[in-house]
């Protein structure tokens, strides 16, 4: 019965690979780099002190990697 399930899982992930493949067209790549496009500029190493993240979101971050962690081994 596993047998059964793992192949028609497998012949699945195909059928859908091979239709993802045929409806793909062909990007090519525009001869001018990205760069030189007017009205873009290229990035600073300063960073934008409105863009930061706080602390509350900081202390979520890190708070969730803990629950994480105790949700894989309490499981």
């Amino acid at each position: 019965m596993n047998k059964k399930y793992l192949a028609i899982a497998a012949l699945l992930c195909l059928v859908l690979c091979l239709g993802i493949c045929v409806s793909a067209s062909d990007v090519h790549a525009q001869g001018k780099g990205i760069a030189s496009k007017s009205g873009t500029e290229l990035g600073t190493k300063e960073f934008d002190k409105d863009k930061l993240p706080g602390k509350l979101e900081i202390s979520l971050g890190v708070g969730s990697i803990f629950v994480m962690i105790a949700v894989v081994k309490y499981l």
